[in-house]
C-alpha cells in the first residue's frame, strides 16, 4: 500500500470511528427517556381536575376546544337542540359558554376568563402545597360553600369530588371521571348538561347528575 493510499485509509477508519461513536446506542438514555415520557404520559389529564373538584373534560368550554370529533365541536358551540330552551332551575342558560375555549383550569394554557377570576383558585395559587381544594385544611371554606349555593347543578358534585380525589388520588379519579362522562353507547364525551349524546343520540348515562326531578339518580 503505498503513502498516499494507506493515508487516505486510516482518515476513512478515523472518520467511521468517530461517525460510529456520535450514533451509538445508549439504552441508560433511552431508558430514561422513557421514564421521563411515561410519567407526562400518567400526569398528562390531571389539569383536568381543577380546583374546585370541578372535572374540567365535561365542560363545554374544553369540549369545544378539544374534542377529537369534528361533529362534536360544531355542535357543541351551535348549543344542543335537546338543551332547555329557556331556564330550568340548577341549568344555565343554554348559551352560557358560547364562544368560550378552554384548555382545563390547571392546564397552563389557555384558560376561561371566569376560571382566571376564580375565587378558590386564586386562593390555592396563594398557598403553600395546595393545588387543589382537597390538599387544604381548611375544606369546606365560605369560598366553595358560596359556589355551590349558587345552584348549579354540577357545582353540586365539588364537594363529593373532592372527597373521592382524596380518595382515589388525582390520576384515578380522572381516570373515573373520564369513564363517567362518556355515552353509554357509543362512548363519545358528554357535557355537563347534555341530555341525550351529540353523536348517536343515546340518553345521559344515569351515573351523571340528573337534569330533572323526574330523572332520580341511580344508584
Amino acid at each position: 500500500m503505498n503513502r498516499t493510499t494507506r493515508r487516505k485509509f486510516v482518515k476513512g477508519v478515523a472518520g467511521a470511528t468517530v461517525c460510529c461513536a456520535c450514533f451509538s446506542f445508549n439504552p441508560l438514555a433511552v431508558s430514561e427517556t422513557e421514564k421521563e415520557n411515561n410519567v407526562q404520559d400518567e400526569k398528562g389529564k390531571e389539569h383536568l381536575a381543577a380546583v374546585c373538584g370541578t372535572y374540567c373534560g365535561a365542560c363545554p368550554a374544553y369540549l369545544a376546544r378539544h374534542s377529537d370529533d369534528e361533529q362534536i365541536k360544531k355542535r357543541m358551540q351551535k348549543r344542543l337542540s335537546s338543551e332547555p330552551v329557556k331556564a330550568m332551575k340548577g341549568i344555565p342558560n343554554p348559551g352560557w359558554m358560547d364562544g368560550i375555549l378552554c384548555d382545563g383550569c390547571l392546564s397552563g394554557g389557555q384558560i376561561a376568563l371566569h376560571c382566571q377570576r376564580c375565587a378558590i383558585k386564586l386562593c390555592a395559587g396563594e398557598k403553600q402545597n395546595v393545588t387543589r381544594c382537597s390538599d387544604c385544611n381548611e375544606l369546606p371554606c365560605y369560598r366553595i360553600s358560596n359556589m355551590i349555593n349558587t345552584g348549579l347543578l354540577h357545582r353540586a358534585e365539588y364537594l363529593p369530588n373532592l372527597k373521592k380525589i382524596r380518595e382515589m388520588g388525582v390520576q384515578e379519579w380522572v381516570k373515573y371521571e373520564e369513564e363517567r362522562w362518556r355515552c353509554p353507547r357509543c362512548s363519545a364525551p358528554l357535557s355537563w348538561y347534555d341530555a341525550e349524546c351529540v353523536v348517536c343520540g343515546e340518553p345521559r348515562s344515569k351515573k351523571l347528575f340528573p337534569l330533572s326531578v323526574n330523572d332520580p339518580k341511580s344508584l
